[in-house]
């Protein structure tokens, strides 16, 4: 995730000074309101150099194509959401009803890209890429926690961690996994019980 994390840091940080948009930024905005608005799918390559005001080969000269472009934005998508991730570090995080308003603010942030999720499973089913992403991410998620919760300070290469490292791993894809599907399925907020049966695996773990 290293390399990949740079690369939209780096993405993410160019579009915050004070310039006219780029040409592959103008791309990524237009490909992220098209697909939210008409469905991966029914987007074409065409499309988004037109909205963008590019031409194909301008295109081609940033991305291979549509699905790469997708893949960047889901990276800048997880550099956006991340410092809400984040936040639980920097709280007393064996306190439940802390625990429990993180997990309520990670769903909210989900809801709000609701949209954009559910692109993101179009171009997953469509094709390749997404799954190679989302599990560097979770490594990256576990060393995140680590850094000031000791219960995920753990090595997946040392035999004696392995068994927990999956169980962090697991731990998360659950949370992740759900607030997801919530945020695809309904703007409502999800059942509180499941943010509280959440926090107490999450406690569970950590404690």
């Amino acid at each position: 995730m290293a390399q990949a994390s740079a690369a939209i840091a780096e993405a993410v940080g160019d579009a915050c000074q004070p310039r006219k948009q780029s040409s592959r930024e103008r791309m990524l905005a237009a490909a992220a309101a098209a697909f939210c608005a008409n469905g991966y799918l029914a987007v074409t390559v065409d499309d988004i150099a037109s909205s963008a005001g590019v031409s194909r080969m301008t295109f081609y000269r940033h991305f291979s194509g549509k699905a790469e472009l997708a893949i960047e934005l889901f990276k800048q998508n997880v550099i956006a959401w991340m410092p809400r991730f984040k936040a639980i570090t920097q709280h007393r995080h064996l306190n439940a009803a802390i625990v429990q308003a993180w997990l309520e603010d990670l769903f909210a942030a989900d809801r709000e890209s609701g949209q954009l999720l559910r692109v993101f499973m179009q171009a997953n089913a469509e094709g390749s890429g997404f799954t190679e992403v989302a599990r560097e991410l979770m490594g990256h998620l576990i060393r995140v926690l680590g850094e000031h919760i000791p219960a995920f300070a753990l090595n997946p290469e040392a035999p004696a961690d392995r068994k927990r490292w999956l169980e962090a791993w697991l731990l998360l894809y659950e949370i992740l996994d759900q607030s997801n599907h919530s945020a695809r399925g309904a703007k409502a907020a999800p059942d509180p019980l499941l943010i509280e049966l959440l926090a107490e695996r999450f406690l569970r773990f950590i404690d």
